[in-house]
C-alpha cells in the first residue's frame, strides 16, 4: 500500500494545488516578478463597441441608452449590434436607434455567438474592438480605461471588472459573486505577472488587426485572447474599466452557463495548444495550465480521490486515520450540499452551511460534463440567456449524484469500521455510530429511499373543500389579532372557511380581542379555566364538521396561499394528513445560524419523509388533517400534533409534507427558554414511547424505521452521549485506547469548553463553529432533561408561552 499511499499524497496536493496553492504561488510571483506596461490616458483610438444579443429585448433598450451615454468622442466611437436570429423584438428595439447610428446585423439563420462576430468584424475597420454583453451596464469610463493601455504596443487585449449587482438576493448570487471576488484576485495578478487568462464577453477590448476568423465552436472570450499570446501580445486586466450585470440567481442556471464554459473553452485550448508551451509563451502557460485546465479537470481529480479514499480505508492502511476523516468530510459535503439543492428548490436558501457546498459540488459537476461532452465530440456553440427556462433533468441530476455519492460513502464509512473493531471497544462505536447516524447518517439514507420508493398522489390546486381552521390559545393578546387578520385574509373561498379559536383559560386580554372579531365571522370557544392545549383542542373538535381541519398556532402567520397548497392534496383519498413547512424568523437571537442549520436538516427530512409516504410527525403550527380521522388524544397528551398525526400515518393514510404551504413563526427566545422547550418536547416524545400511541409496529417496517431513526435516537441522543463520554473516560483510564475514539474525546471535551464559553460569553455564538457546537450541546442536554422528565412523568402538561 505504500506505492498507494504515495499516490494519494500527490493527488491531494495537486488538488490542494488548484484551488489554494495557485492563488498563493500566483500572489508571490505578481510582487517579485511585476511586468510594468505603458498606460496612456489621453491615448483616444477608434473604437467600435460589438454587442452580442439573442433574445434580449428584456434590457436591449437600456444597454443601447447606456453605451449611447459612454464617455468617448463620438467621433472615433461607433456601436454594432450582432443579433443572432432573435426571435422576440429585439431587432425592432435596435432599428429605433437607427438614427443614432446604431447598425443591427443579423445573420441569416441563428448560427451562434461566434459565426455573429467573425461577420460583424469583417464590416469593422476601428483599431480597437470592445466585446460586450447585453445585459452588461458601463461605467461611462469603461471605454477610456480600457483603450488607455493599447498606447503600449505589447498589449494584444485588455479585459474589464464585470461586478454583479443584487449578488445577494439569492444563494446562487451570493454563490457567485463570492467565487467572481476570487477570481477577480487571480487576474489581477495574472496581469501582473503575464497576463490575464481569458477576457470576459461582458467587457473585453482587442486591438482589431489581431483578430483571426473563429470556428463557430470556439467561444470568442477565451480562444481570441489565446490566439493573441500565442502571437506575442499580452493581456491585461483593469478593474477601473467596470460593468454591471445580474448573476443568474439560480443554481441550475448557472450549472447549464459553467457546462457550457467549460465545454467551448476546453474546445478552444485544443484549438490553440501552443499556449501551454512555456518555450512559445513562457509564463503564460503555467497560468493557463493552473487556472483553467486544472479546474476544468477538477471534478475528475476530486472523483478519482474520492475513490481512492475509500480504497484506502477499504484496505485499512497505514494511513487509516487519515482516509477515515477525509472520506467524512467527502460524505459531510455530500450531504450539506444536498441540503443545498432541497433548499435551492424551496426558494430559502440563504444559510452558507448549504449553499456553498452546493456550489462547489455543483461547479465542478458542471465543468467535468462539459468536459465529458468535448471528449465524445460535442460542442455546445448555441447560445441562450440565463433568463430562459432550462429543461427539467437540469434539476434533477445534482440531487441524483449527490443521493449515490453521499451514501456510498456512508457504507464505506461504516462497513469497514465494524470488520475493524475490537471487542473491547464495540460498545462505544455502538452508540458513537448511533448518534453519527441519528444526526447526519439518517438523511443520506432516507433521501436513498426516497429515491427508490416515493408516493405519488393526485394533487389537485382547485380542490377547496369545508374547512376549520383551529387556532387554539393560551394568554396570546400580543399576537392574537395579527393572526385574527392575518386567518380572515388567506386565499381560501370564504364560504367554506371557518375560522374557530379555541381560548383555553386565557386571562390576558386574549378574549377581548376574540370577542371583537366576531362579527367578522370568527367563532370563539372560551374555556372557563387552562387545562392545557389538548384538553381545549379535544373540546373544540367536539364543535367541528368539516371534512378538514387545519390546526394553528396562534403565533405562525401564514402565507396567502397556504391552505390551499395544504388541501389540494386531499384530492386523494389515501391523504390523511399534510404538514407545513413553518420558517422561522429569528434574526435577533444569539443562536439564530445554529438554529436556521438545524432546521434546514429538519425540513429536509420531514420533506423526503413526507415523499415516502410520512413524516414522522407533523408540525403543530402547521397541519391539515382528516377530521373523521381524528382520536381524541388523553388530555394529559404532551406531544400533540405528533400524536394525532402519527394515530392516523399508523392507520395507513399517507402523511405528507407540503414544502409550498408555508408559515412564518418568529422566535425571540434566548437559549435558556428554547432549551426548556425541547426538554418539554422530549419528554412528550417519552411518554408517548411509554403509552405506545401513535408509535407504528412492526407491520409497518418503513414507518417504523423512519421512526427509530428520527424520533427515538433523537430523543434518546444526550442518553447516548453522556454513555459515550463514560466509556471513553474509563477506557483512558484503563489504557484501552483506540486512536478514533481517543480523538473523538478529546473533540468533545474542546467541544464542551467552547460551548461552556459561549453560555458565559454570548457574542461568542455569532461565530458559526461555535454557534452550532452550542446548540447542539443545548440539544444533549435537552434531552438527557426531557428523558428523565418523561420516565418520571413530571412534565406539566398546561402551557408555558414563550417570550414574544
Amino acid at each position: 500500500m505504500q506505492s498507494f499511499d504515495i499516490c494519494y499524497l500527490l493527488l491531494s496536493l495537486l488538488i490542494g494545488y488548484a484551488y489554494v496553492g495557485y492563488p498563493l504561488l500566483l500572489r508571490i510571483l505578481a510582487a517579485l516578478f511585476r511586468r510594468d506596461h505603458i498606460v496612456n490616458n489621453n491615448y483616444r483610438p477608434t473604437v467600435t463597441l460589438i454587442i452580442s444579443a439573442f433574445n434580449e429585448a428584456a434590457v436591449m433598450r437600456k444597454k443601447l441608452d447606456n453605451s449611447l451615454e459612454l464617455n468617448y468622442p463620438d467621433e472615433k466611437f461607433s456601436i454594432v449590434v450582432v443579433s443572432d436570429g432573435s426571435t422576440d423584438e429585439t431587432d425592432e428595439i435596435v432599428r429605433d436607434f437607427s438614427e443614432q447610428e446604431i447598425r443591427l446585423l443579423r445573420p441569416a439563420a441563428r448560427q451562434g455567438k461566434t459565426a455573429g462576430l467573425n461577420m460583424a468584424l469583417t464590416e469593422v475597420s476601428s483599431e480597437i474592438v470592445v466585446f460586450s454583453d447585453a445585459n452588461a451596464l458601463y461605467d461611462q469610463e469603461a471605454i477610456d480605461n480600457l483603450v488607455r493601455h493599447f498606447a503600449d504596443p505589447t498589449v494584444g487585449y485588455v479585459v474589464g471588472h464585470a461586478r454583479y449587482l443584487d449578488g445577494d438576493k439569492t444563494a446562487a448570487g451570493k454563490s457567485e459573486s463570492g467565487y467572481w471576488d476570487f477570481e477577480v484576485r487571480l487576474k489581477r495578478w495574472e496581469s501582473d505577472f503575464s497576463s490575464v487568462v481569458g477576457g470576459d464577453g461582458a467587457i473585453y477590448a482587442i486591438r482589431a488587426e489581431l483578430w483571426e476568423p473563429l470556428q463557430e465552436t470556439d467561444i470568442n472570450d477565451f480562444v481570441n485572447p489565446l490566439q493573441i499570446v500565442a502571437k506575442g501580445f499580452r493581456g491585461i486586466f483593469d478593474p477601473h474599466a467596470w460593468c454591471t450585470e445580474l448573476p443568474a440567481g439560480d443554481f441550475n442556471k448557472e450549472f447549464e452557463r459553467k457546462k457550457r464554459i467549460a465545454n467551448r473553452s476546453f474546445n478552444g485550448l485544443l484549438r490553440v495548444p501552443e499556449c501551454l508551451n512555456p518555450f512559445k509563451v513562457g509564463r503564460f502557460a503555467l497560468l493557463l495550465f493552473s487556472h483553467k485546465l486544472l479546474r476544468w479537470f477538477s471534478g475528475f481529480l476530486f472523483l478519482a480521490h474520492w475513490l481512492m479514499t475509500m480504497i484506502g480505508l477499504a484496505f485499512w492502511g497505514a494511513l487509516q486515520p487519515a482516509y477515515f476523516m477525509i472520506l467524512f468530510l467527502y460524505y459531510l459535503l455530500f450531504l450539506l450540499a444536498m441540503l443545498g439543492d432541497y433548499q435551492e428548490k424551496c426558494g430559502d436558501s440563504q444559510q452558507p452551511l448549504f449553499y456553498y457546498p452546493y456550489y462547489l459540488f455543483l461547479m465542478n459537476l458542471s465543468a467535468t460534463l462539459g468536459v465529458l461532452l468535448r471528449l465524445r465530440g460535442e460542442v455546445i456553440y448555441k447560445w441562450q440567456t440565463v433568463r430562459e427556462d432550462l429543461p427539467a433533468r437540469t434539476e434533477k441530476l445534482p440531487e441524483s449524484v449527490l443521493v449515490i455519492f453521499s451514501l456510498v460513502s456512508l457504507v464505506v464509512l461504516i462497513v469497514p469500521a465494524l470488520l475493524h473493531v475490537q471487542a473491547s471497544a464495540l460498545p462505544a462505536y455502538v452508540l458513537l455510530g448511533s448518534l453519527f447516524y441519528a444526526y447526519l447518517g439518517y438523511p443520506s439514507v432516507l433521501a436513498a429511499v426516497a429515491a427508490l420508493h416515493s408516493v405519488s398522489g393526485q394533487h389537485k390546486d382547485d380542490y377547496c373543500p369545508m374547512l376549520t381552521l383551529l387556532i387554539v390559545a393560551y394568554n396570546e393578546a400580543s399576537v392574537i389579532e395579527d393572526k385574527l387578520k392575518n386567518s380572515l385574509e388567506l386565499d381560501y373561498p370564504a364560504d367554506k372557511l371557518r375560522i374557530l379559536v379555541a381560548s383555553d383559560g386565557s386571562t390576558d386580554g386574549t378574549n377581548s380581542i376574540l370577542e371583537e372579531y366576531v362579527s367578522k365571522g370568527v367563532e370563539i370557544c372560551l374555556l372557563p379555566k387552562n387545562r392545557g392545549k389538548i384538553s381545549a383542542l379535544n373540546e373544540a373538535m367536539k364543535s367541528i364538521e368539516t371534512d378538514l381541519v387545519v390546526l394553528s398556532d396562534a403565533n405562525v402567520m401564514y402565507a396567502p396561499t397556504a391552505l390551499r397548497s395544504l388541501v389540494s392534496h386531499f384530492a386523494d383519498s389515501r391523504v390523511g394528513a399534510v404538514s407545513g413547512r413553518v420558517i422561522l424568523v429569528n434574526d435577533n437571537i444569539s443562536y439564530k445560524d445554529a438554529e436556521n442549520s438545524y432546521y434546514g436538516f429538519e425540513h429536509f427530512i420531514q420533506f423526503k419523509e413526507g415523499a415516502t409516504g410520512a413524516v414522522i410527525g407533523a408540525d403543530g403550527a402547521m397541519y391539515a388533517i382528516r377530521r373523521e380521522l381524528f382520536s381524541p388524544p388523553p388530555a394529559d397528551t404532551i406531544l400533540d400534533d405528533f400524536v394525532i398525526s402519527m394515530q392516523i400515518a399508523c392507520q395507513g393514510y399517507w402523511l405528507l409534507h407540503d414544502n409550498n404551504a408555508v408559515g412564518y413563526e418568529r422566535n425571540l427566545q434566548e437559549i435558556e427558554n428554547e432549551y426548556q422547550r425541547k426538554s418539554r418536547i422530549i419528554a412528550g416524545g417519552i411518554q408517548t414511547l411509554v403509552r405506545g400511541r401513535g408509535v407504528p409496529g412492526l407491520a409497518m417496517p418503513l414507518l417504523l424505521f423512519k421512526f427509530v431513526s428520527h424520533k427515538l435516537l433523537r430523543w434518546c441522543s444526550g442518553l447516548l452521549f453522556f454513555a459515550l463520554i463514560v466509556i471513553l473516560a474509563l477506557q483512558q483510564c484503563l489504557g484501552n485506547n483506540d486512536l478514533f475514539l481517543s480523538l473523538f474525546l478529546l473533540l468533545a471535551v474542546i467541544s464542551a469548553g467552547g460551548a461552556g464559553a459561549a453560555h458565559f460569553i454570548p457574542r461568542l455564538r455569532g461565530l458559526p463553529i461555535i454557534s452550532i457546537v452550542y446548540y447542539q450541546f443545548m440539544l444533549l442536554f435537552a434531552s438527557l432533561s426531557g428523558c428523565w422528565r418523561g420516565i418520571r412523568g413530571r412534565q406539566l402538561v398546561t402551557w408555558k408561552l414563550p417570550i414574544r
